[in-house]
């Protein structure tokens, strides 16, 4: 049994990388002594409920008398600060664990760390974004020399990621190599519903935000029911930006075939899945995508930006994949007109076994700490 240290800021965000952190703890606490940092104290019972896990036995220590102020005055913003910041405070106390282990992104350690990497949170710019202003670039070196990040103390851990895409990355950025552990995702649990019985709609599901462009999804609903198709959206997911989610609810307003449904219970998003046909991604350079692979792994037809780890998910299929909202349009529409074309890809990947499923996760994240910590 090891003392383990679980890095990771804000768990209240509910995205791909909670879901991380909360599969992980679950899956180590029955066999490790398990500590929490964190900038923000979560709420287990909440959490638990969400994502489905059953996180018991777990201490939580808050990064000092700062880390929640800074949390509250930032909200969602400045996450790269505020990971800089626990990031410094947990190092102070590295020594008191035999591991460290962060479920969002790599940070500087001494003691033996496993890094889970779903994109370099201190890299000098995002994936796929060609230029940076002067700001943007001071604000990233300010970040990296608070956590104390240099290419050295990087490589020195045992780094994971979240798709082959990442892994890439990472070796872009920092020359090291990242063993591909896909996130957990929930394969099984859906209701069967046949295709026939299945509404003609789409789901968006995902942090409502800029980042996942879901007023350019609800453009592209709304000129695909301009080229003659009857469908409609549900937009699904948490309200993190009140003026982003504020923007899109006028538009759904104004449309009235595009139904915000927020953050929803479990139950009620699997039978969201399993009774619609399509899924619509609006994210490009997504570093996985779990709302795609739950959208695969429903039955549903879903459409992705044509890059990031989302292209693994669904197998670099050129017909689900776009690189504009005008591409995005001409093969949704290709695909509804051809009910030939949707048994096709249907087929295809209902005859391949997923490989991110939560289970194969939590053996993975198993197996990854004792190698380290034996």
């Amino acid at each position: 049994m090891a003392e383990i240290a679980v890095v990771h800021p804000n768990l209240a965000i509910r995205g791909g990388a909670e879901s991380v952190c909360m599969h992980a703890l679950e899956a180590l606490q029955s066999e490790h002594e398990l500590t929490l940092f964190a900038l923000d104290r979560p709420d287990l019972d909440a959490l638990n409920e969400y994502f489905r896990t059953d996180v018991t036995d777990v201490r939580i220590e808050l990064a000092g008398a700062l880390g929640p102020r800074v949390r509250e005055a930032a909200g969602h913003r400045l996450l790269k600060l505020q990971a800089a910041l626990l990031g410094r405070y947990v190092r102070r106390r590295e020594d008191e664990f035999d591991l460290v282990l962060s479920t969002k992104n790599e940070f500087a350690f001494e003691t033996p760390s496993v890094q889970y990497v779903h994109s370099p949170q201190f890299a000098a710019a995002d994936p796929g974004i060609d230029k940076v202003d002067p700001a943007h670039r001071a604000y990233d070196a300010a970040c990296r020399t608070l956590a104390g990040i240099d290419v050295s103390s990087v490589r020195s851990a045992v780094l994971l990621a979240n798709s082959e895409w990442t892994a890439d990355v990472v070796e872009d950025v920092y020359g090291a190599t990242a063993e591909v552990v896909y996130p957990p995702v929930n394969t099984s649990q859906f209701p069967s519903r046949p295709w026939e019985d299945r509404e003609p709609g789409f789901l968006t599901i995902g942090r409502i935000g800029p980042s996942k462009r879901v007023l350019r999804n609800v453009e592209i609903i709304a000129t695909l029911r301009e080229r003659g198709h009857d469908v409609h959206l549900h937009v699904v997911g948490p309200t993190t930006d009140g003026e982003y989610c504020d923007q899109v609810r006028e538009r759904a307003d104004e449309l009235g075939f595009v139904r915000v449904e927020g953050a929803v219970e479990h139950e009620h998003l699997l039978e969201l899945i399993a009774n619609h046909r399509y899924g619509l991604h609006g994210r490009p350079y997504e570093h996985f995508g779990i709302a795609v692979a739950e959208l695969l792994a429903g039955g549903t037809i879903p459409f992705a930006p044509d890059s990031g780890g989302q292209r693994e998910i669904l197998a670099e299929d050129p017909r689900l994949l776009y690189n504009s909202p005008e591409e995005a349009v001409t093969k949704i529409d290709r695909v509804l007109s051809d009910p030939k074309l949707q048994r096709e890809i249907r087929g295809r990947f209902q005859a391949t076994k997923l490989p991110f499923t939560r289970e194969a996760f939590k053996e993975n994240i198993r197996n990854v700490v004792e190698r380290v910590t034996t």
